[in-house]
């Protein structure tokens, strides 16, 4: 969204309460909640450039090293523990004489009456520890420091209750304390000290933890609950709720508070510095005093306010133009992309129609080749066949000759050597005839064999001509698939972004719509693994979309009227206004 690209500054205060997490717009330009030190400079007004948050400007706040504490200073920190020390010690060994000797007349017995005060006594010192412990390593918890606190209250009732029954007269509690007061407050007086002790070794751990992360910034006095309760409670309200520390929390809730005054007269203000009437910007000095506001600064709160306006309007007209030459940049990203895509498609059907004029130029050469390969063997099978006959001619004739010459020479003879080449010729005759016949069926293998390869070219060359068209179809129909899918997609994001929806609240009325349509409008009817399917989500969440959507639904909610219905319905194909 454009808002969470607004940098800090550009909102106005307002945004502090409105749920989102704090922002800073005035930190630095108005004046501290609290008065500086009597030694420390007066506050300038920063200028534009250093209009940062005090965290990131201050210097880190770091305690100083043991190595670097002044000489003077050991002997008051040796003095310190070992007085502290004794102190606990002297108090845990007087608690335990008079727990021992009251534990006595309670009931508890010879071993028990022993052991009953180092039960207390060990749980409020190990009570204490873990609460140490847990605040150097910067986890407190409030309850071990509780219950530390009150097995210590336990211990001085049960010392207090001790010392009076040995009082003479046994008196109670209160009598003693009226007779004997000493008496009682003696025995009180050192668990106290404990807790005491206790507490300042306490603050040293936490503050030194805190000022070592760096995350120390300030607390809240009594004084600031007794002089200020109201404004101290929305400081403490505000650190807590939004998490950070109080001196940031005092310096929004300051900043908030004169940006109300601001918006309050700001029309008085701006009619009384047009008219030349000063009474409205007079107030303004009276009207921030209670927020610690000087005299300078209150009178500059219009300058500053309207300079703040003129940058928030320059940020927003520079996000603007940003957003605006994205979007550009992204326009021409993607009619490149196109243009990228129809050439490379472009090259793709050259290369397929190249491939397949070669593949056509192969099988018609392999056509042609076989062709005249046929017509030579046909040629040369008839050339064999007239050599034969020629050849059986010339063999007739001069068998005819031999056997007139015969006849005239010997009859006989004549006669047997026709009938002789009578055979032989007609074995001559049937050898050539075989050999004919051989010759035509060679042709007419050849021939066959080169019909066949025609038609296989012919086959390949209407296989590839089918490819190429389906390729184009399917290049086709991907094209327009993803066109479809472009537009949908982009219909969808412009619904999206006209409903200003979050991702949650999309979600429902999807659900919603899956409910109107496919369970009849009875949320119970559709089932929780359908949601998890749609929306990938696990079985609780989609449980509780499923809720939401059927309280949507309940309150009114038509999904038919809704901008996402007509994106949807282009992205699924599906005729929801029909449902």
């Amino acid at each position: 969204m454009l808002r969470d690209r607004i940098p800090p500054g550009v909102l106005p205060p307002t945004a502090l309460h409105h749920g989102g997490p704090p922002v800073t717009t005035m930190t630095d330009t108005l004046p501290a909640a609290r008065a500086p030190e009597p030694d420390a400079p007066a506050e300038e007004v920063t200028t534009p450039a250093a209009d940062t948050s005090e965290e990131a400007t201050a210097p880190e706040r770091t305690p100083p090293a043991l190595r670097d504490m002044p000489g003077m200073l050991w002997p008051v920190a040796i003095v310190a523990l070992v007085g502290a020390t004794a102190a606990a010690l002297v108090g845990f060994a007087l608690s335990y004489r008079t727990l021992v000797d009251a534990a006595q007349g309670w009931g508890f017995g010879v071993y028990g009456s022993r052991a009953f005060p180092i039960g207390v006594d060990g749980a409020i010192v190990g009570f204490y520890a873990f609460d140490l412990i847990l605040v150097w390593r910067r986890m407190p918890k409030p309850m071990l420091r509780g219950a530390a606190h009150l097995m210590t209250a336990v211990t001085i009732a049960l010392n207090v209750t001790a010392a009076s029954s040995s009082a003479p007269g046994r008196p109670d509690v209160w009598a003693a304390l009226a007779e004997q007061p000493g008496r009682l407050i003696s025995h009180a007086a050192m668990p106290i000290v404990f807790v005491f002790t206790v507490e300042g070794v306490r603050h040293l751990i936490s503050r030194t933890a805190r000022l070592e992360a760096g995350v120390d910034a300030g607390v809240l006095t009594l004084a600031d609950w007794a002089l200020h309760p109201v404004i101290t409670w929305r400081i403490f309200q505000h650190a807590k709720t939004w998490p950070c520390t109080y001196d940031r929390a005092r310096r929004e809730v300051r900043e908030l508070a004169v940006y109300r005054v601001w918006l309050k007269h700001r029309q008085a203000i701006e009619a009384g510095l047009k008219e030349g009437q000063v009474s409205a910007l007079d107030r303004l000095p009276d009207l921030l005093a209670p927020y610690g506001v000087s005299v300078e600064d209150a009178l500059a709160v219009p300058d500053e306010m309207r300079r703040r306006e003129r940058e928030r309007q320059a940020t927003r007209k520079r996000i603007d133009q940003e957003l605006k030459h994205q979007a550009e940049c992204e326009e021409r990203e993607r009619a490149h992309a196109e243009k990228l895509a129809k050439l490379a498609a472009e090259k793709e059907e050259l290369r397929a129609a190249g491939e397949l004029d070669v593949l056509r130029a192969e099988v018609e050469g392999e056509r042609q080749a076989a062709a005249h390969l046929a017509a030579a063997a046909a040629d040369t099978a008839g050339i064999e066949a007239a050599a034969a006959r020629s050849a059986a001619e010339r063999a007739a004739t001069e068998a005819e000759r031999r056997a007139a010459a015969e006849e005239e020479a010997e009859e006989s003879a004549r006669t047997m050597a026709l009938r002789r080449k009578a055979a032989e010729d007609e074995r001559a005759a049937a050898r050539a005839a075989k050999e004919a016949a051989e010759a035509a069926d060679r042709a007419a293998d050849i021939a066959a064999r080169a019909a066949a390869k025609e038609a296989e070219a012919q086959r390949i060359a209407a296989a590839a001509e089918r490819d190429k068209e389906a390729a184009a179809a399917a290049e086709l129909r991907a094209a327009q698939a993803r066109e479809e899918a472009r537009r949908a997609e982009l219909r969808a994001v412009a619904a999206e972004d006209a409903l200003s929806l979050s991702d949650r609240d999309r979600r429902v009325r999807r659900v919603a719509w899956m409910i109107a349509t496919r369970a009849g409008g009875d949320p119970l009817r559709l089932p929780l693994g359908e949601i998890e399917v749609a929306l990938g989500v696990q079985n609780g969440a989609a449980s509780t979309y499923r809720k939401d959507a059927a309280d949507l639904i309940g309150s009114g909610y038509d999904y038919r009227t809704d901008p996402l219905h007509a994106a949807y319905q282009e992205v699924y194909k599906t005729n929801w206004a029909s449902a």
